[in-house]
């Protein structure tokens, strides 16, 4: 499995947490934001509780931003390749893959047609051993474009659909219906930063639905 996807509520900042633990392991992650969602904050929390540098661990993470869903095709299909090695351990992170192509200045027909050239591109980069991990908040969601979400989902490998309320983070793997392999570490360490945002006690729990036939389904 080389695409995994996130979604659901706070899924960007999970993603940018799971970042900073991939260049403290040793990972080349390129960060590719469509949603203006890389947060610098979430690598120095990460850094301090490791007791690493801050500044050093961010330099780790290269970053660039997509302002139009132009951009971001431009961004997938031109310029990731040539600083994305496979044989460095890479990882190339897609902040808000299809929220610039929500943009109803774009013309339906338009979008999706640049999304899945996109998406091409990142299938063709995952078959020469790079590994992708791909957030999807639904903040500003577009209901006429579901479909694109819908495309991601069918496109992933995996999908993690995170859900809170008042008390409780729930990680629930959609795709595919199977337990998750430990360490859990990851996971709890989010939890402390949660606990942290928002001040009060974050459960974070596992569920498994025990039949997930069509997983990106339920994004639209």
């Amino acid at each position: 499995m080389h695409k995994a996807l996130i979604v659901g509520e706070r899924s960007e900042s999970f993603t940018v947490y799971l970042s900073a633990f991939a260049a403290f392991r040793g990972f080349k992650v390129l960060v590719a934001d469509g949603a203006n969602a890389f947060d610098p904050y979430v690598v120095s929390r990460f850094a301090r509780t490791e007791g690493f540098p801050p500044d050093e661990l961010l330099k780790k993470i290269a970053v660039a931003r997509a302002f139009t869903c132009h951009q971001l095709t431009t961004l997938i299909r031109e310029r990731l390749e040539p600083v994305a090695f496979p044989g460095a351990a890479s990882l190339v992170v897609l902040l808000g893959p299809c929220t610039m192509f929500f943009d109803e200045d774009v013309p339906g027909e338009e979008a999706a047609l640049l999304f899945r050239k996109m998406l091409t591109k990142v299938q063709d980069m995952s078959h020469k051993g790079v590994f992708f991990l791909m957030s999807q908040s639904f903040s500003g969601f577009n209901k006429r474009r579901s479909f694109l979400l819908r495309e991601l989902g069918r496109f992933a490998d995996a999908v993690l659909k995170l859900k809170s309320s008042d008390d409780a983070l729930q990680v629930v793997l959609d795709k595919p219906p199977l337990a998750l392999r430990k360490p859990w570490e990851v996971f709890e360490e989010f939890k402390k930063l949660a606990i942290s945002d928002q001040r009060s006690a974050v459960r974070v729990q596992l569920s498994v639905p025990p039949s997930s036939p069509s997983p990106s389904e339920g994004g639209g």
